[in-house]
């Protein structure tokens, strides 16, 4: 009898009791392959809060040449740079050739680096980032492409892409919802968990819930994607696109109201007298347009770049984003150009209060608003990212082509 066993070097009292285990004779052979290659199993993550414990975070698989598992091989694991720890230092694989050990990181804010070895094979390092606790940090659900993203609250939040898609999150687990449509949604607002609107289409479709279930409310039958809704209230609620004008519902149908440019890409209001809506017109780059209550007029945009989100915490402080990274500020008189950290294209924005304030966009960039300066925050894609928003500070979700992101507090 031929008995394979996939072993490192094994002390000769281990190795006896293999032999004892098996009932090997003397005519019996054994056959003991050397570990030949170690891998990383699972990805280390994007940044956690300094001084965090976790359990078997660090995990390898030891494989012969013929990528059979080898068993008991002794894998040594250590810091090599930062601080933190790693326990045990010496891990024995499993049958399934694995080792794994707890990663606890250390408390300075940085990078920590830690090593796993095999004597004569090529080492796997890890490397993870540490942040101070409370730090949002961004966790990813993959999903279809979704679009827009708005929410009632921590436990009632929608989300809307492509084919009429939408999904609902109610605390706990997200779920598709049927829409009734299989035209694009772009944009979804409301003003509580039982009015809530979606809007997108090729041709202008707006549908509606209840509370209860979706439904259309309109179909323009124009071409113009309708990209953008805000209202003041349940019976105050305007439609942007690009379209020859906004759309407005009074409670009981809808008006198209003139005055705006065709390409309108957001809208936000801080009441239902003092509304932003903000796009791009060819040969002017940016416009931003500005509803007093009466009529919508055209306001100097502070930028050449075409725009695509608004958001505001009062009438004197008010941000749009847009191409290459523009990102503009409204001070209660005028706009003028801030500076983001980023040069990708910024598409959605949203904020908790004047200084805390998110904008994210193409390549998987997010960048944050603190009170006094934009910077970059790693957010573990390079999918694009259409919309954000969140239902507090330590409670954000973002959507784009590969689905949703959660940011949460480290810690």
């Amino acid at each position: 009898m031929k008995v394979r066993i996939l072993v490192g070097p094994l002390s000769p009292v281990l190795t006896a009791l293999i032999l004892t285990a098996c009932n090997l004779a003397g005519s019996d052979t054994i056959t003991v392959a050397a570990p030949a290659i170690m891998t990383k199993v699972g990805t280390d993550p994007t940044s956690v809060a300094a001084g965090a414990s976790f359990s078997d975070s660090i995990r390898v698989r030891v494989t012969d040449a013929s990528n059979f598992p080898a068993y008991l091989v002794s894998v040594a694991f250590a810091i090599t740079a930062g601080d933190g720890s790693v326990a045990p230092a010496t891990v024995i694989t499993d049958i399934n050739g694995m080792a794994a050990a707890k990663f606890i990181t250390g408390t300075t804010v940085g990078t920590n680096t830690a090593t796993a070895t095999v004597t004569g094979l090529t080492a796997v390092t890890f490397s993870i980032t540490t942040v101070a606790p409370g730090t949002i940090i961004w966790s990813s659900i993959p999903t279809d492409t979704l679009r827009g993203v708005w929410g009632s609250s921590a436990s009632d939040v929608w989300a809307v892409g492509y084919s009429g898609a939408i999904r609902h999150y109610n605390g706990t687990i997200w779920s598709g919802v049927s829409s009734g449509t299989s035209q694009q949604l772009v944009s979804v607002w409301g003003t509580s968990a039982s009015d809530v609107w979606a809007v997108g289409g090729l041709s202008g479709t707006i549908l509606h819930y209840n509370g209860t279930s979706w439904s259309s409310l309109l179909e323009r039958g124009q071409p113009g994607i309708l990209s953008g809704v805000w209202g003041g209230s349940a019976s105050d609620v305007w439609v942007v696109g690009d379209v020859d004008s906004v759309l407005h519902y009074n409670g009981t149908s809808w008006l198209a109201v003139p005055g705006v440019t065709r390409t309108i890409f957001g809208i936000w209001g801080n009441s239902a007298s003092d509304v932003w809506a903000v796009g791009y017109t060819a040969g002017m780059g940016g416009t931003t347009f500005h509803y007093d209550g009466t009529t919508w007029s055209s306001a100097p945009a502070g930028t050449t770049q075409g725009l695509s989100g608004v958001w505001g915490s009062s009438a004197s402080d008010v941000w749009a984003v847009g191409d290459n990274g523009t990102i503009v500020h409204y001070n209660g008189t005028s706009w003028s150009t801030v500076s983001s950290g980023t040069n990708q294209p910024l598409v959605g924005i949203w904020g908790s209060s004047a200084s805390d304030v998110w904008a994210v966009g193409y390549g998987g960039a997010i960048v944050h608003y603190n009170g006094t300066g934009w910077s970059s925050v790693a957010s573990g894609t390079t999918q694009t990212l259409f919309d954000i928003w969140g239902s507090s500070a330590s409670d954000i979700w973002a959507v784009g082509t590969g689905g949703l992101l959660h940011g949460q507090p480290a810690g």
